[in-house]
Order: C-alpha cells, then structure tokens, then sequence
C-alpha cells in the first residue's frame, strides 16, 4: 500500500513495475457518472485557467508537427483547439460529457464525438497528430487506449499524452503545504475518478507496451482557480524548470509532464 484515504480508499504500488494506482477502484457507473458531469463540476474558470499551459504543451507538439488531423481526447470544452486555428490543422476531438463536447463543437467548429475512444470507430492511420492531455489516468484501461491510438495515428504521426508530475503530487498533495493551500492535510483522493498516478518510468513502460517510443519530455504548469495555490504554482514552475535544464532533462519536479512519443 502506498497511501490510505477515507474507508476503503488507497493507492497501492504494483510489484512488478511499481505503477500506483487507485484499488478498489469506482465502479463503471461511477466512473460513467464521473466522466459525463466532470465539465460541469469543475467550473468553466478551471479551463480557461489552464490555457497558458496548454499553449506551451501545444508549441512543444508545432515543433514536431505543422499540421494535419489532430484528435484531443478529453478535449473537454475544448481548449486546447485555441493553440490550432489556423488553416494547416484539422480539429477533432472526443469526450464523454455533453456539456464539453457541445462547447467544444459550439466554439472551434470541432468534429467532437461525445464517449469513449473506441465507441468512436476512427478509421485506420487517420490522424496526425493525437493528444491525451490530463486525462489519460481516468481510463480503466490505459494501455488499450494507447493500442488504439497506435491503430489510428498515422506511421509518421505524433502522440502526446500530458500527466501529473508524480514528485510534485507528492509534495503538493498531502501534508503542510496541501493544508496551508487547500486547508485539507491530503487531496490524493479528492477526484474520484483518478485511477492512475503514472511516474516517468511507469509513463514509459506503458508507452513501450503499446508500441511506441517517447521522444521528449516537456515540463509543465499546474494550474488553480485559487489565488494563493496558483501563486505557489507560478514559483513552483520557475524552480522545476531550473532544475530540470541543471540536469540536462534527466530529473523533473514539474507539476505537469508532457510524453512526446512515436510508433516504435
């Protein structure tokens, strides 16, 4: 066990490859009823919020790719289609809550499809470009997600998948700093339908299984619809940076870890 919540909640650590995840985790219809009102729980702040780092995730993938079919899963109320309007790129996205998708379509004129990836039927070697950011960890089954993308993406095509940086969850997820920024001692358990807390090595081990290679990794920002945690991201961001050109890309504290890869 490597952390325990409220009742029955914990987060184990695999044996085999030391991946951490959720156990017992929520049952299908609580994940159903998760992923479908996650948009309108959250608050439409907490998107607009997040578009500076999505803008820096967004010029790390144009540095690989200048265009074509591009797919965001979980694209939620679409975002992330802000950094791509110009003519080279076609949008698509997918997500399983109404209220994003029709935001999404509404406002960047995306060909979104509301549900799951593989209720989408894509056809074969079709995109460019496919984009998992901050949602990956959501999916009971990652590593067939990450099959199906491979199915779908192009052989010359990019995958970028954004998690959680698991060394700053850590420090910033329980304990002090959670309770002077949250005034709660621990929020591991605070969204319900994370199953997943990938580190770079479990990242890697599951890009590899599904047959692609990472390229690069790219440190991120998280983000705050409080002032004083977004403050504390602000700073924090400018040190994981320090720390992650001192080491010439082999260590990251960042609180968000953006995975470039490609078809191995």
């Amino acid at each position: 066990m490597f952390v325990r919540g409220e009742g029955s909640a914990q987060i184990v650590r695999c044996r085999n490859d030391g991946l951490l995840y959720r156990n017992p985790r929520p049952t299908s219809g609580e994940l159903k009823d998760f992923q479908t009102e996650f948009v309108p729980q959250t608050g439409l702040e907490w998107f607009v919020r997040r578009q500076r780092a999505l803008s820096k995730a967004a010029e790390a993938i144009k540095r690989v790719k200048k265009g074509g079919a591009l797919l965001d899963i979980g694209c939620a109320t679409g975002n992330f289609f802000e950094n791509f309007k110009d003519a080279n790129w076609r949008l698509h996205g997918l997500d399983p809550s109404p209220m994003g998708v029709e935001a999404a379509r509404d406002k960047y004129h995306a060909e979104v499809f509301c549900g799951t990836l593989r209720e989408a039927h894509y056809p074969d070697r079709f995109f460019d470009v496919v984009t998992v950011m901050d949602a990956l960890y959501y999916s009971p089954d990652p590593k067939a997600d990450l099959v199906e993308i491979r199915r779908i993406l192009k052989d010359d095509g990019l995958l970028a998948v954004e998690i959680p940086g698991l060394t700053a969850m850590k420090w910033r997820d329980k304990g002090l700093l959670c309770w002077l920024l949250e005034g709660r001692w621990e929020r591991l358990f605070a969204i319900s339908g994370i199953l997943y807390y990938f580190s770079p090595s479990t990242i890697r081990l599951l890009f590899e299984s599904a047959g692609f290679r990472v390229l690069k990794m790219v440190p991120g920002a998280s983000v705050s619809v409080r002032s004083l945690a977004q403050a504390y991201h602000d700073f924090y961001f400018a040190l994981a940076w320090l720390v992650f050109k001192a080491s010439a890309g082999q260590f990251s504290i960042a609180g968000r870890e953006l995975y470039l890869g490609v078809k191995a």
